[in-house]
């Protein structure tokens, strides 16, 4: 009855795979050893207590790369990550004229939440849950709990889609249905595997 989306790399800009990919490239340090720092601090983020660019700050330091902010922030710039997917926002709208109610819930800054509530893209969805507006950020189960009670749909009778593993790792305890975002086609398959109708 219900679909969620996340918002970076499924409504705009690359996937988390592709983002964190990026930023290993230009860091030179191996994947895991920047999981383990990002991880430290990015609940910090998604929750409001700290910025963006206090977050990247803390990350570099700890991987010893703080010469680098400045670089680094520029090459982040240069990824566009509010370029929206119109064939995902196409997708959104053909769920609700088919029926389903779709909502956005992004772990994200209160500046990137204040961006995204800014344009239209806002209209497409039922309902918007930002982290740093309440926070609380996935995978945390309070967060889910809420969009659906936002939604109006028990858990069990909605699918979330996220790009990021992490995010989706308490779908059986909240009982929904996650989907890993890898590509377009991908979804639609696995929409279309949970009998959603799609066109």
């Amino acid at each position: 009855k219900a679909i969620g989306f996340d918002y970076g790399g499924i409504i705009a800009g690359p996937t988390s795979e592709e983002f964190n990919r990026r930023m290993c490239d230009f860091l030179g340090v191996d994947m895991d050893t920047y999981h383990e720092v990002y991880f430290q601090f990015n609940h910090l983020m998604n929750s409001g207590q700290i910025s963006r660019s206090e977050l990247w700050r803390m990350v570099l330091d700890t991987l010893g790369k703080g010469e680098r902010y400045d670089a680094f922030i520029e090459f982040q710039t240069r990824l566009d990550g509010h370029k929206v997917h119109l064939d995902i926002l196409q997708l959104v709208d053909t769920l609700r004229k088919n029926g389903y109610k779709a909502g956005l819930l992004s772990n994200n800054t209160i500046k990137t939440a204040k961006y995204i509530r800014s344009t239209d893209l806002v209209n497409h969805f039922d309902v918007c849950v930002m982290s740093s507006e309440i926070g609380i950020s996935k995978p945390d189960p309070k967060i889910f709990e809420y969009f659906f009670s936002k939604l109006g749909i028990p858990p069990h009778e909605a699918i979330f889609i996220d790009d990021n593993e992490k995010s989706l790792s308490t779908a059986a305890g909240v009982g929904y249905h996650p989907i890993l975002f890898e590509s377009y086609d991908d979804l639609i398959r696995k929409l279309t595997s949970l009998d959603v109708r799609v066109d």
